[in-house]
């Protein structure tokens, strides 16, 4: 049976959608982002709300518009593609997983009251949203798979339709010297038909502004805790968050979830664009660690695709990895050692020190906030 992928543009999604002799049996959404990849904001194609009508399933009409679906982020400009994925399938069109599927400080209310209050902290209000795009920035520069925001992701969110029910984000601000410099925003869900519940604030308090206004934010927590009787006050943020380090001071529990094939998944799109927008933080990376005419280009061979970048004068190092795999390097979810156990002639052993400076692991992190 012939198939056809339509498109339909709605805002900064595209609906695709997956048309068999005149029928559609199966769409998503792609949505048109920006991610961050080293110093480099990259274009990228998150997809959400892949569906197969009941009647057409078991026909690999799923695996077909996947398919068609990454050919079209490629003809359309699309960098790297993510999504947040079932188990088990998506690894089948070249995904894997690149982003841990939580990060989640607990601290019990109790001990948090030792923090000190050296910041004040209020309720956000309108015209914060500059200050606190600002703050989300900071945390963000450098840190792989953080998404770009707006202005926009500051405001309390109400659905189109204005529902009664429908309760705005809320967010507390710590400031200093009059202006913002962390915030714990929380998002509100439904736990059950009967049961409101805020979800883990996403907590940002950048460098040393953790021991001052992010101490004065959970203090700000651990008031309504008590006054909920809550034993535990829940936090999002990454597993590397500067306010760890205030936190060990008084004990916490962090639960970190990396999956196998599914949750927080990527693929390259377009190998050479890639390489392209990679080239100024690669170049920086090595002027920042004295690496210079220590090698002119780095090439990435993936499959029958090779792309390369020139940087500066001197010898090629080669990167041979299947996409989803230099995807995990790049990200800097599996270092260059733990990929070499399963490729072991992936770089050559004069070049490996030099890919460890150039592609370091890390703790690449996309808030829930972000998700789609």
């Amino acid at each position: 049976m012939e198939t056809s992928l339509r498109s339909t543009p709605e805002g900064n999604r595209q609906k695709l959608a997956l048309v068999a002799d005149g029928e559609e049996v199966a769409r998503l959404t792609i949505e048109d982002r920006e991610m961050r990849l080293g110093s480099t904001w990259v274009r990228m194609g998150g997809v959400a709300s892949v569906r197969v009508s009941p009647a057409h399933r078991g026909r690999g009409y799923g695996r077909r518009l996947m398919e068609d679906t990454v050919a079209y982020m490629r003809r359309e400009g699309y960098l790297v593609s993510i999504l947040f994925g079932i188990p088990g399938f998506y690894h089948r069109i070249g995904y894997a997983t690149v982003l841990p599927a939580k990060s989640l400080i607990r601290v019990r209310t109790q001990a948090a009251e030792a923090l000190g209050e050296l910041s004040p902290v209020r309720e956000a209000r309108q015209a914060d949203e500059k200050a606190l795009l600002a703050i989300y920035t900071e945390e963000t520069r450098g840190r792989n798979g953080a998404a770009k925001r707006s202005e926009s992701a500051f405001l309390p969110w109400r659905d189109a339709t204005e529902e009664w029910f429908q309760e705005p984000s809320r967010i507390l601000v710590a400031e200093e010297n009059g202006q913002p410099v962390a915030y714990a925003l929380g998002e509100h869900g439904w736990r059950s038909a009967s049961m409101w519940y805020t979800r883990p604030y996403e907590f940002v308090a950048p460098g040393i502004a953790a021991a001052t206004a992010g101490s004065s934010l959970i203090r700000a927590l651990v008031a309504e805790a008590v006054r909920q009787r809550a034993e535990w006050i829940d936090l999002e943020m990454p597993p590397d968050a500067p306010m760890l380090a205030v936190l060990r001071s008084i004990g916490f529990r962090q639960e970190i979830e990396y999956s196998h094939n599914q949750g927080g998944m990527g693929r390259i799109v377009d190998l050479g664009g890639l390489a392209v927008a990679l080239k100024e933080t690669l170049g920086e990376r090595m002027r920042s660690s004295g690496l210079e005419g220590s090698f002119g280009k780095v090439a990435f061979v993936c499959d029958a695709e090779r792309a390369e970048m020139e940087i500066g004068a001197g010898c090629t190092i080669t990167i041979n990895l299947p996409q989803e795999n230099l995807l995990q390097l790049l990200m800097g979810y599996r270092t260059l050692g733990e990929l070499r156990l399963e490729f072991p002639s992936c770089v050559a052993e004069q070049d490996v020190a030099i890919v460890d400076i150039l592609f370091p692991g890390g703790h690449p992190y996309m808030w829930n906030l972000d998700h789609f």
